[in-house]
């Protein structure tokens, strides 16, 4: 995949299976585990893994901050590719404004799984708010949180 400037990447090698990985997407319980870090947590899930289904939770933080997370399922591959988006909701309903769309890859290693994700921002000063939101190390926690929980799949 060719990489704009507007663009976040992420990956890690997970010692975890594909189909440990699926089961954390697409249980909402399970998603709520891991989704955003910790003490950051998560509410009101609704994730349904197909293009045109939702991609809704509530973001909670540690000192009562919400944070509502909307959008729609673009494009998914079970148990190796999932875009979303935040300029369309549900059943393709734009939602007149967008900060980002991602795409999570999941690939067979030798030592597990490659799993990645790249942000696309629509422009750079998104994709720097975006970074100076701490999306680095907060993904990677995530991702770290991800695999734990994956691995008692």
């Amino acid at each position: 995949m060719q990489f704009e400037d507007s663009d976040l990447f992420i990956a890690r090698t997970m010692k975890v299976t594909r189909d440990q990985l699926w089961k954390a997407w697409s249980d909402p319980k399970i998603l709520a585990e891991w989704w955003c870090p910790k003490p950051w947590t998560v509410r009101d899930v609704n994730m349904e893994l197909r293009p045109g289904g939702a991609s809704q939770m509530v973001m909670c933080g540690p000192n009562g901050e919400e944070m509502p997370q909307n959008g729609c399922i673009v494009y998914v591959k079970e148990k190796e590719c999932i875009v979303f988006t935040d300029c369309m909701e549900k059943h393709w309903r734009p939602t007149g404004s967008s900060f980002m769309t991602a795409i999570i890859t999941m690939k067979d290693c030798a030592d597990g799984v490659e799993y990645s994700a790249i942000i696309k921002h629509k422009s750079e000063e998104d994709k720097k708010k975006h970074e100076e939101m701490g999306f680095h190390p907060g993904w990677g926690k995530v991702f770290e949180q991800l695999e734990e929980i994956a691995r008692g799949l």
